[in-house]
């Protein structure tokens, strides 16, 4: 990944505010912009630009892909499952390994979903193709969560029409901001739509972004599996204080909450790993292997 989580205190990422950056810091970023935009035709591939196709809703515009659908088509007898990836938070686009010229990430996962019968679908976080090279702040899964949950949840159902995937073989999977999406947002409420599956978080997946209002009652997740899986030099240990962001923390943090919720919780601490690097698709792989032999896929 070429990738560096910001540090965050948990009175930002509940309320996603985004302080006003330095007029000498802004003018450096739009410099480097104009400097981005030549060197980026060497880093992202033209093809996986236009590959992604745009969904808007509220007001808000995401861009996604089916990759594998064509394979399933030609054999397919039973409504297939479905796989979402959302990937982590870029300053600069061209480190996504979802758009990356020298990634096989999305390759991976298609050949992953295909094993399980299942629809690959990566989803960008809203923004990620209009920003200028760069992204801004707001290009980012946690940020403005609740927006981008009611967009991402708009395309879910989009997609289901279209091609009648079984709600009950539901994956969805992320990477630091996509998995702290998925525990603040999808899994947190208004969750009827997902009748059976789980979920991936790797590098976070904390609760600390869940509203309050979101934190009592909601429906049981006693259908789901969900999978952490964090390594022992991202961040700080879980019980240490202090306010900057820690997937250790936030791993820890999220596996207790959705086992209070009846969900089937699994925590996977991977030794001498750091924030960068984690080996995304078997990681994924082994979480679908799993679900598929205990009965949750």
């Amino acid at each position: 990944m070429g990738h560096q989580e910001p540090a965050r205190s948990s009175v930002r990422r509940t309320t996603a505010h985004i302080p006003r950056l330095p007029r000498s810091i802004s003018a450096a970023m739009r410099g480097a912009r104009r400097a981005g935009s030549v060197l980026e035709p060497l880093l992202v591939s033209s093809s996986e630009l236009i590959g992604y196709l745009p969904y808007r809703a509220y007001g808000r515009t995401l861009h996604y892909r089916v990759d594998n659908a064509h394979y399933l088509e030609a054999a397919q007898t039973e409504p297939p499952g479905i796989l979402f990836f959302f990937d982590g938070d870029y300053l600069l686009r061209s480190n996504s390994r979802l758009l990356s010229r020298t990634s096989s990430l999305r390759r991976d996962l298609a050949d992953i979903a295909r094993e399980h019968r299942m629809l690959c679908v990566p989803v960008l976080a809203p923004g990620t193709l209009e920003a200028p090279v760069f992204n801004d702040p707001t290009t980012t899964w946690w940020v403005r969560a609740r927006r981008n949950g009611r967009v991402f949840r708009a395309l879910a159902a989009d997609l289901a029409e279209r091609y009648g995937y079984d709600r009950t073989r539901i994956w969805l999977a992320g990477y630091s901001g996509g998995a702290e999406f998925i525990t603040y947002e999808l899994l947190s409420h208004s969750n009827d739509w997902l009748l059976g599956g789980g979920a991936s978080m790797i590098g976070g997946g904390g609760s600390d972004g869940i509203p309050q209002r979101f934190r009592g009652p909601s429906r049981s997740l006693n259908g789901m599996l969900l999978s952490w899986h964090v390594g022992d030099r991202d961040g700080k240990a879980p019980a240490s204080a202090g306010q900057i962001w820690s997937a250790q923390r936030a791993a820890h943090e999220g596996e207790e909450f959705y086992r209070g919720r009846q969900a089937r919780t699994m925590l996977h601490i991977l030794p001498k790993q750091g924030h960068r690097g984690y080996p995304l698709t078997s990681l994924i792989r082994d979480d679908l292997r799993a679900a598929t032999r205990l009965g949750y896929l």
